[in-house]
């Protein structure tokens, strides 16, 4: 009786925690709300911390270089921070506390993040997400902005934005904002054709250049940013990113180690995690495909990721690649 009604207090607080991730509560009031969602929401889930071998986790997406976004609130720090994997490493991450008068990003946010992911009581919102999404949502963290009239209207700046990333070939995205500076809408752009149109008050819709606009003209004082991410290949996105773990980037370091002489950050990713053999696989695989994309990104435009919706110890929640209709 009592472990059933602590289940389902359990239950209703994550869901009032998490509630300002969900869709259909229109213009986004939260920085970290700028971060992809999954397109399922029927089979996502979020877990406590003191639930799950999060240290596991981590080491898995690092291990596996999986792409995905973990969000994390703390009732106890009362902070949100949220963090883009693109293949095992940090691309974006931003973390908020109430009472900071600004956001953190970087290294100090996935710091402050990863203390809170510490905390038992803390709550994780981990699913996996498609490469060219999060390379295009990228644009937001490393990229440069699109510069524009100031003479044009909100319409002309979207149309401007969207060609010039499409013409370029490069990743980016153009956030559609209302009068207060609210975001209303997200367009995201990767091989030159848009990937997703995102709506916080619709969530994900039809993926072209008309879903888009037509938050720009519905939108009452609507203003226009458009950003793109300035790289070519893999090689130019892994040079911005950082460790998950911080295992990887502090390979030199352990190496020197007296206890830990002899051995690399891979061999520490394989013995820590319980499913050594598996990774171990995965890890050579990645490094005869890596030589194989150094010279750029693949000729295709990367697919989404999928997966079986199992627990967090090891896996993520997964989602389907977006629609393109242009």
């Amino acid at each position: 009786m009592f472990a059933w009604k602590e289940k389902r207090d359990s239950k209703t607080r994550i869901e009032k925690l998490m509630a300002d991730h969900q869709e259909h509560f229109g213009a986004n009031r939260r920085a970290i709300g700028l971060f992809p969602t999954p397109r399922n929401r029927a089979i996502h889930d979020v877990s406590q911390s003191h639930s799950l071998r999060y240290h596991q986790l981590l080491i898995s997406i690092e291990g596996n270089h999986q792409t995905c976004c973990l969000r994390i609130v703390s009732p106890a720090h009362k902070s949100r921070s949220a963090i883009m994997v693109f293949r095992g490493r940090v691309l974006g991450c931003m973390y908020g506390r109430k009472g900071m008068q600004q956001q953190l990003f970087g290294q100090q946010a996935l710091e402050q993040a990863m203390s809170d992911l510490a905390h038992p009581e803390s709550i994780l919102d981990a699913y996996l997400l498609p490469e060219d999404l999060v390379l295009a949502a990228g644009g937001l963290f490393h990229g440069s902005a699109i510069d524009c009239p100031a003479t044009m209207s909100a319409e002309q700046v979207f149309e401007s934005s969207c060609e010039m990333l499409m013409r370029s070939n490069m990743p980016g995205c153009v956030v559609v904002n209302d009068y207060r500076n609210l975001a209303v809408c997200m367009v995201y752009v990767f091989g030159g054709r848009i990937v997703g149109v995102y709506s916080f008050n619709e969530g994900w819709v039809e993926t072209s250049f008309e879903a888009g606009l037509r938050y720009v003209t519905g939108t009452y004082g609507a203003r226009v940013m458009g950003s793109m991410l300035p790289c070519h290949n893999v090689k130019e996105v892994m040079d911005l990113t950082i460790s998950l773990t911080g295992l990887a980037d502090r390979k030199a370091t352990i190496e020197r180690s007296k206890y830990l002489q002899g051995h690399s950050a891979e061999d520490i990713i394989l013995n820590c995690s319980p499913e050594g053999e598996k990774l171990r696989t995965t890890l050579q695989l990645n490094q005869i495909n890596s030589r194989q994309t150094q010279s750029g990104l693949r000729n295709s435009i990367p697919q989404g990721t999928q997966g079986a919706h199992t627990t967090y110890s090891t896996h993520l929640v997964s989602h389907g690649p977006a629609t393109v209709s242009r």
